[in-house]
């Protein structure tokens, strides 16, 4: 089932180029568009009836596509199916995996409807269209849902803010010691939203 939110805020994407989890760095790292264990990756961010409606239709496409070998999916509450953050947004997760093939990659566009450039990065806190597969899947006797990016439209861009504070040594600086500078500027927090092909989509 192809579904589309329009007008929703993203966090933390990937989608510049491939990414996997390495466990020696305890992080995502970048990797080759080939990579069968590399993936893409953006966070949305739901008011909590925007997470019931999205799934719903993810129980509904379950049910549509199980076979009869697999498990059934019964999540009791949204609470389940997604994160909840602590101003009580729901986080979707919209992820999918290269599986090797260097054309997997999720389209985005700009708002003039212009293709945005290979290298384009979509920044946390944006405003976009969004586009997915939801995909049902069966897997070592486990079942669930995914949802699969396949076209983005920027909205509204957020300034891109620096990672990690200030300088911890400030207050040991001298005349013109160059760790001497001010903090940069703490990135506010998301503002609060508010229970259970080739052609631009939109």
């Amino acid at each position: 089932m192809i579904y589309k939110i329009e007008n929703v805020e993203c966090l933390w994407p990937k989608l510049d180029r491939a990414y996997k989890f390495d466990a020696m760095q305890n992080r995502s790292v970048n990797t080759d568009a080939t990579d069968p264990e590399g993936s893409y990756e953006v966070n949305l961010v739901l008011t909590a009836a925007q997470a019931k409606e999205l799934a719903g239709k993810m129980r509904s496409e379950f049910t549509a596509q199980r076979k009869d070998d697999w498990k059934d999916w019964t999540p009791k509450s949204l609470d389940e199916v997604f994160k909840k953050d602590e101003t009580g947004h729901y986080v979707a997760k919209i992820t999918k995996k290269t599986y090797g093939d260097a054309g997997s990659k999720p389209k985005q566009y700009m708002l003039d409807g212009s293709p945005a450039a290979a290298d384009f990065q979509l920044t946390s806190g944006s405003k976009i269209h969004i586009q997915f597969l939801i995909k049902p899947w069966n897997y070592a006797g486990k079942t669930g849902v995914g949802l699969r990016p396949t076209h983005i439209m920027v909205v509204e861009l957020a300034e891109r803010t620096s990672a990690g504070g200030g300088n911890p040594f400030a207050d040991k600086a001298i005349g013109g010691n160059p760790f001497g500078l001010p903090d940069q500027a703490t990135p506010s927090a998301p503002p609060p939203t508010s229970d259970i092909d080739d052609e631009i989509p939109f």
